[in-house]
């Protein structure tokens, strides 16, 4: 477990450094993707875990992570999308999850990955609003299927 979340830090910082070089803002990101990963709609949040849909594809893959943090006021705030901003940031919300299954067969993919508060670091509670939502797909050494953007949030009730 700490090894794919040190993986997963490793891979958002990598990332973060990459997409944001040409930002507008410091820090700030607009969206990033590597491969083949689309994220299809809102993030729906029915009680205490919360959807996610995306469509992606990949060759090879052995961890996955999906992730959506969100500012207090739930708009998009530059410092969400930042490095750090779920291990005590700016994110005041916090979902992730590294236990959905995915499939690498170089074929694309439609599926629905949950996030919740189970895994160590995850806080507070998704809202409507906007969300910075992190797909990612990754082997021990690299990245394989990655997109992070902002994302609706909807409660479904």
């Amino acid at each position: 477990m700490k090894r794919l979340l040190a993986l997963a830090a490793a891979a958002t910082l990598a990332l973060t450094a990459v997409a944001t070089a040409g930002a507008k803002r410091p820090g700030a990101q607009e969206s990033f993707t590597f491969g083949d990963a689309t994220i299809l709609g809102p993030v729906h949040v029915r009680g205490t875990v919360a959807q996610v849909h995306v469509r992606y594809s990949c060759d090879v893959g052995t961890h996955l992570w999906v992730s959506a943090k969100q500012s207090a006021s739930r708009a998009i705030d530059p410092a969400v999308s930042a490095e750090g901003a779920g291990f005590g940031g700016a994110a005041a919300a916090w979902w992730q999850s590294h236990r959905g299954s995915f499939t690498c067969d170089g074929q694309r993919h439609v599926a629905w990955f949950s996030v919740d508060t189970v895994e160590p670091g995850s806080r507070g509670d998704l809202r409507r609003g906007w969300a910075w939502v992190q797909f990612c797909v990754t082997t021990d050494t690299d990245l394989s299927a990655v997109r992070m953007a902002w994302t609706r949030v909807v409660v479904n009730r």
